[in-house]
């Protein structure tokens, strides 16, 4: 068997060269092994990573000048192929959007959400828009602090998710100004201290699950006609005590499973997806190999599932059944400062 890619990303402090990480998992004993990137940004804490360009975002305050950068990726090597400013403070997420040739981010700190355009190397080429999601929230007591911003590929529907406001905002595309439209934009309300952090949706984009930091409730969206509602509720961690930390969900690749973080409980949960009805019923919880998971990855052929652990300061390896979704702990711990974003590449 071959080994499998991957890049991690951690926060830095003064000691440190570079956040970002090459690694191996050797897919026969699950040993993980780590290269440091030549890459000095600060707080490289989240990344996407597609058609050999690492698109990164520095976790840094307004007044520190927090950039979106990319990189041109060839032999483990990375050179600098575009870097832009954000808005806003602490930028937390960023995703790459091929399809629609856009790039999104988050920022945590003010709330902001950006659009960048691709050109068909997909390297970001200008910004588009920025949505102040301080400004849409239902409550002038509220804060809002942007956690996550996708884009549905059937109707190109800019999706945010807002921990501090409690909602998640719809902005469809308006093809006339090229942009998100604020206008035509609605949210769904979730209870008070829910505090969506992220979400996914199913490829068929027919529902939508939501990891409630806060509450640590699994919320399942559907779109019975043309907007988007809310389906159901359950514990994200059924038998444990809320923690007020969810922290990561995925799919599968296959979607028959999901899987989310407790960072508190220090565990992985899984449960099974029902694709007709949307439904997704608890099957098992286990460690996740160290302290406060904050993300995890499934490699594309859905064997390997990798846990950052920030605070122990690790990364855990686990063999996965494709059938039963079940996880198989390695044993192996790789090393590495404050892991709290990881892909396989």
């Amino acid at each position: 068997m071959t080994d499998l890619s991957l890049i991690i990303g951690g926060y830095t402090d003064k000691h440190e060269a570079t956040g970002l990480y090459f690694a191996q998992i050797d897919t026969t004993t699950g040993h993980l092994s780590l290269k440091p990137s030549s890459i000095a940004l600060r707080h490289p804490s989240y990344f996407d990573v597609h058609n050999q360009t690492l698109t990164v975002i520095s976790e840094v305050l307004e007044t520190q000048k927090p950039t979106i950068q990319q990189y041109s990726l060839q032999n483990k090597q990375s050179e600098l192929a575009t870097e832009f400013s954000l808005s806003g403070s602490a930028p937390c997420y960023v995703q790459h959007h091929l399809q629609h040739h856009l790039v999104t981010t988050a920022q945590y700190g003010s709330g902001h959400i950006d659009v960048f355009a691709t050109d068909i190397n997909h390297h970001i080429t200008q910004h588009l828009q920025t949505i102040d999601s301080q400004s849409l929230c239902s409550s002038e007591n509220q804060e809002s602090h942007a956690h996550q911003s996708l884009i549905l590929n059937e109707t190109k529907t800019l999706v945010t998710v807002d921990l501090g406001c409690d909602c998640i905002g719809f902005f469809p595309f308006d093809a006339t100004e090229q942009k998100f439209s604020i206008e035509q934009h609605y949210s769904i309300e979730l209870p008070d201290e829910s505090g969506p952090r992220h979400m996914v949706f199913d490829k068929q984009e027919r529902f939508g699950l939501i990891l409630c930091e806060i509450s640590e409730q699994l919320i399942t969206l559907y779109k019975p006609q043309d907007k988007w509602q809310v389906l159901s509720s359950r514990p994200a961690f059924p038998n444990t005590q809320n923690g007020q930390a969810a922290g990561a969900i995925k799919f599968s690749p296959d979607e028959r499973f999901v899987y989310l973080t407790g960072r508190r409980q220090n565990l992985i949960a899984c449960f099974e997806f029902n694709k007709q009805t949307g439904e997704s019923s608890y099957v098992f919880s286990t460690d996740c190999g160290g302290d406060f998971p904050r993300d995890f990855a499934i490699s594309p052929c859905g064997q390997w599932l990798v846990i950052a652990n920030q605070n122990s300061h690790n990364v855990a390896t686990y063999r996965r059944d494709i059938a039963t979704g079940k996880l198989e702990d390695t044993g192996y711990r790789q090393k590495m400062p404050s892991p709290v974003c990881v892909k396989f590449s």
